[in-house]
Order: structure tokens, then sequence, then C-alpha cells
């Protein structure tokens, strides 16, 4: 069974107007996580400075961390033409050392 070049070049356009369509759902969530956590991370801030509270700036730090690997990752990948496992790599490291931020400000507070 043969398919004709007719029907690849549609399924060929179809899939690239849907690699389209997901990379802007892509980017605009990237653009909303970006938003939302440094919101997160204005807040922790200003509870720091309010209150001077360690673990609320460990906090700030933790969300700006989460944020960064967030935002990295994407501009890794799709901004600097960085190899996709490089820039999944580099954003879960990032993120990673952002819960390990927010598990100090946790655990470290002493009764």
């Amino acid at each position: 069974m043969d398919i004709d070049s007719e029907c690849l070049r549609e399924m060929s356009e179809s899939m690239s107007e849907l690699f389209s369509q997901l990379f802007w759902f892509a980017t605009a969530a990237k653009v909303a996580a970006l938003f939302l956590g440094a919101f997160i991370v204005y807040l922790a801030y200003r509870g720091y400075r309010r209150n001077r509270s360690r673990p609320l700036l460990y906090v700030a730090i933790g969300f700006a961390l989460i944020t960064a690997g967030t935002v990295a990752e994407g501009l890794l990948y799709v901004m600097l033409g960085s190899a996709l496992l490089a820039a999944i790599a580099t954003g879960t490291v990032v993120t990673v050392l952002g819960f390990i931020a927010i598990l100090y400000s946790i655990y470290s507070v002493r009764d």
C-alpha cells in the first residue's frame, strides 16, 4: 500500500500546525509560571523584611530558584538552541535546589 505524496504533505502540514499551537501554549504557560513565581517570591521576601524571619528568606530563595528553573528550561531550549535533554536537566537541577531551600526553611526553625 503506497501513501501518496499529497497525503504525506497534508500530514506534515497538520503536524506543523499542531506543533505551532503547542509551542504557543507552552510559552504562555512558562510566562504564567514566571509571573506567579515572581509574585510568590515578592510576597515571601516582603514577609521576611517585615518580620525578619530567616525561614521566609529561604522560602523566597526557594521559589525564586523554582521559577528560574522553569524559565531557564524554556530559554535554553528555545532561545539559545540548547539540546532538549540539556535544557530539561538544567531546569530540573535548579528546581531541585529551590525545593531544597524550601525544605531547609521548614526544618531550620528551632523550637
